[in-house]
C-alpha cells in the first residue's frame, strides 16, 4: 500500500482493501457514514481505542499501525466533537461573510464574557484562528488570480456525444465488474476500484447553504482534497444516509453524476494549473451573468444546443450517470425479460405517462421486479431512459398499436 502520511489515509486504504463501502463499513462499526468519511478525510481527530479495535478487526488491519498513526497526529480541537460545536457553528453563520479581522474581533469579544482563565481564552482563540485559516485555504497552494476552478471560463469541456459517453461508462463498468454487470450497480465498489485517487466524502454541510424549506441547496459536488493529491466526490449526509427509497435512489444518481465530474472535468483544471491544488473549488459555481447567454459551441444538425460550458458539463454528467446506472444492453435485456417484447407502443396515452407506467410495472407475483426496483433508480429516471433507448414509443396516427 505504500507509505501512509495520515491516519485518514490509512483507514481509507484499509477499508478499500477490505472491499467495503462507506455505508457497509459504517454500519458494521456502529457509526455514521458521515463520521467515517470525515475521519478518512482528516477532518476529525482519530477515535478512541475501542473504535480503533473495531476498525482493526473489521478491516483485518494491524492495530499497532493504527494506534501509532492515531497518536502521531497532533491533538486539535474539532468543532464537531467538542462542547464548543454549537457556538462555532453559530459563529460561522454570522461571520462567514466578514473579513478575517472582523471575525477574530467578534470571537475575542465573545470570549471576554466567559468565566475562564485568560490563558484558556487565548488557547481557544488560537485554535479557532487556525481552523478559520484552514477553511479559507491559507495553507493551500494558490491558484491563478481570477480562477473559478472547475467552471473557469477558459477551460472548455471536451465535445462528447451520447455514444462516446456511453462507451466511457461501459469501459468503467466492464473494467470493474467484468462481463456480467450486476444490477443495481455497486457504486462505491465502482468508484474505489476504478480510480483510487477519488475519495467518496459524506458531509453534513456543503457550500451553498439551504433552501427556504430547510433542504440542502447543494446535494453533491466534486473538488480537490486540501493537499491536492486526491479528487473528492462529496455527497450531502441527508442524501447519502436517507432511509426512504426515493432519496436513496436520488443519492445514487448524484454520486454517479459527480463521479463524471471527478473523472472527466477536474483533470482539465489540473492540466491548466498543474502546480496548484485548486482545492475546494466546487462544481456548481455559476458563470458571470454577462457570459451566461454567450453561445460557445454549436454543431450542425446537433439537436442539443446548450449555450454555456456549465450547461455542457452538467449534460455530460447527467448522461454519464444514466449510462452508468442503467447500462443500455442490460436495460434492454431486462425490459424484454419483463414484457416479452423488445418494444412497447403507447396507444391512447401520453408517451411520458406510458413510460412511467412501464418503469414501475412488475409481474405482480414477486417473481420479477420492476425496472425501477431492479436498477434501484427513481421512476422518472427510468422512464426517461426507456424513451431515450426507444424501448417505448408513441403510436403514430394511422399506425396499428
Amino acid at each position: 500500500m505504500g507509505e501512509h502520511t495520515t491516519f485518514g489515509d490509512l483507514i481509507r486504504q484499509e477499508r478499500v482493501r477490505a472491499d467495503l463501502g462507506l455505508r457497509e463499513a459504517a454500519r458494521r462499526l456502529g457509526i455514521s457514514a458521515s463520521y467515517l468519511s470525515r475521519l478518512e478525510a482528516g477532518e476529525f481527530r482519530p477515535p478512541s481505542g475501542a473504535l480503533l479495535l473495531r476498525i482493526s478487526h473489521l478491516y483485518g488491519s494491524d492495530i499497532k499501525k493504527l494506534m501509532d498513526l492515531a497518536s502521531d497526529r497532533a491533538a486539535e480541537v474539532m468543532a464537531a466533537d467538542t462542547t464548543v460545536a454549537p457556538a462555532v457553528q453559530a459563529f460561522y453563520r454570522l461571520a462567514h461573510d466578514q473579513p478575517p479581522e472582523i471575525q477574530e474581533l467578534m470571537l475575542s469579544r465573545a470570549l471576554e464574557v466567559l468565566d475562564m482563565p485568560e490563558h484558556q481564552k487565548k488557547q481557544i482563540l488560537n485554535q479557532v484562528r487556525a481552523m478559520l485559516s484552514r477553511s479559507r485555504g491559507w495553507d493551500l497552494p494558490r491558484s491563478a488570480a481570477g480562477d473559478d476552478g472547475l467552471l473557469a471560463i477558459d477551460i472548455a469541456p471536451r465535445f462528447l456525444c451520447r455514444e462516446t459517453i456511453r462507451s466511457l461508462a461501459n469501459v468503467v463498468l466492464h473494467s470493474v465488474c467484468g462481463v456480467d454487470i450486476p444490477v443495481p450497480i455497486p457504486l462505491e465498489t465502482v468508484i474505489h476500484r476504478w480510480d483510487r485517487n477519488i475519495t467518496l466524502v459524506v458531509h453534513d454541510e456543503i457550500e451553498g447553504g439551504r433552501l427556504r424549506d430547510g433542504s440542502p441547496a447543494v446535494l453533491g459536488l466534486s473538488r480537490w482534497s486540501r493537499d491536492g493529491r486526491r479528487r473528492e466526490l462529496v455527497v450531502h449526509e441527508e442524501l447519502f444516509e436517507a432511509k426512504d427509497t426515493a432519496t436513496r435512489r436520488r443519492a445514487n444518481f448524484t454520486i454517479a453524476h459527480e463521479l463524471f465530474h471527478c473523472v472527466e472535468h477536474l483533470p482539465l483544471v489540473q492540466a491548466r494549473h498543474p502546480d496548484a491544488a485548486l482545492a475546494r473549488s466546487p462544481a456548481f459555481v455559476s458563470l458571470a451573468p454577462e457570459l451566461a447567454g454567450t453561445q460557445w459551441f454549436r454543431r450542425a444538425r446537433q439537436p442539443k444546443k446548450l449555450s454555456t460550458r456549465e450547461d455542457w458539463r452538467e449534460w455530460q454528467a447527467n448522461t454519464f450517470a444514466a449510462e452508468l446506472l442503467m447500462p443500455a444492453d442490460v436495460v434492454k435485456e431486462a425490459f424484454k425479460e419483463l414484457f416479452g417484447l423488445p418494444q412497447l407502443v403507447a396507444e391512447g396515452v401520453g408517451l411520458g405517462e406510458f413510460a412511467d407506467a412501464a418503469a414501475r410495472a412488475s409481474t405482480g407475483l414477486g417473481e420479477t421486479k420492476s425496472l425501477v426496483d431492479r436498477f434501484d433508480v427513481n421512476p422518472q429516471a427510468m422512464a426517461i431512459r426507456l424513451m431515450a433507448l426507444d424501448l417505448v414509443k408513441a403510436c403514430e396516427k394511422g399506425e396499428p398499436g
